[in-house]
């Protein structure tokens, strides 16, 4: 569907999904990093996001985590599905 020419175009990045057993399974990911004014404007800070096929990963939850361009993230919120669900997005946050 949309995915493949998502990847073609360069807009999704490879991300590694820590599964519950130990290992981890590679998916594709649209990744955002928007900043965000926060404190009044007098800080700016990144709100990390993905969004994703949701039969893709359909064991992610909050608390899950995620490595994107050797950065490990870890999920805040449980994920949320899109319009019919086909895609889900969920938020992140680096992982310390």
């Amino acid at each position: 569907m949309f995915w493949p020419a998502f990847a073609a175009a360069g807009m999704l990045k490879n991300a590694q999904v820590e599964l519950g057993d130990g290992s981890v399974r590679p998916v594709q990911v649209g990744f955002e990093t928007p900043d965000m004014l926060d404190l009044g404007g007098r800080v700016t800070t990144a709100d990390y996001r993905v969004e994703y096929q949701t039969a893709d990963m359909p064991e992610l939850a909050r608390g899950s985590m995620l490595e994107i361009d050797g950065t490990r993230y870890r999920v805040r919120h449980p994920p949320r599905r899109k319009d019919d669900g086909y895609f889900s997005v969920a938020d992140l946050e680096k992982a310390v």
